[in-house]
């Protein structure tokens, strides 16, 4: 993958995982205006599913912003049962962390959380910048912690993505998965208006 991963021979990580993270980051902030990267920890009531939440977050940014946020969300488990943590890009020019706190303690109200937490990073309490490689380096590697396999609950499906995750996580494995470091460095050279994988790896 051409970058640090936050995982070692003792800290033994998922592939699928891993892979789908990268695509997040290096390939679909590609399709984004401001990217911002924030990490959301959620503890689900018995109100609430990953799907469900996947509807909360779309339609209030599709109400508040007319966009929607592209996502990853994987599952884990603790000593008080399953919780989730969630990579979520936003619009930086449009939307805040505030507005991620106004959300899930609206769905805390709501009796759909028992818990939730934004965590930023150390180095800026306002959420991950994606403005540049190093950025995007940066915000793999912290996130890559999540693909580790221990706490992972003995279940088939361990995370899930939003739907243009999804499609181009399929393509970059369709096409042999190429270095999207190297992809986007070849994008801002050529000073495009459109990142398009499919061209860039045909």
């Amino acid at each position: 993958m051409g970058t640090s991963i936050n995982c070692n021979l003792t800290r033994p990580t998922l592939e699928n995982i891993l892979e789908a993270l990268y695509v997040l980051i290096y390939g679909v902030t590609e399709t984004l205006k401001y990217p911002r990267g924030y990490h959301v920890r959620t503890r689900f009531t018995d109100q609430m599913t990953s799907s469900e939440y996947s509807a909360h977050i779309n339609n209030f940014y599709k109400s508040k912003s007319k966009y929607s946020p592209q996502r990853m969300t994987i599952i884990e488990n603790d000593d008080t049962g399953v919780h989730h943590h969630h990579a979520i890009i936003l619009n930086d020019k449009l939307d805040r962390k505030s507005s991620l706190q106004y959300l899930h303690a609206k769905l805390k109200k709501n009796g759909k959380l028992n818990d939730y937490s934004i965590i930023c990073p150390k180095h800026d309490s306002y959420g991950h910048s994606l403005t540049s490689t190093e950025d995007l380096d940066s915000y793999f590697e912290w996130m890559t912690y999540l693909a580790k396999t221990k706490s992972k609950p003995d279940r088939h499906q361990l995370w899930s993505g939003s739907r243009l995750l999804t499609s181009m996580l399929k393509d970059w494995r369709r096409n042999g998965k190429p270095d999207l470091r190297i992809m986007k460095s070849r994008y801002n050279a050529a000073n495009s208006t459109e990142f398009d994988l499919s061209a860039l790896v045909a």
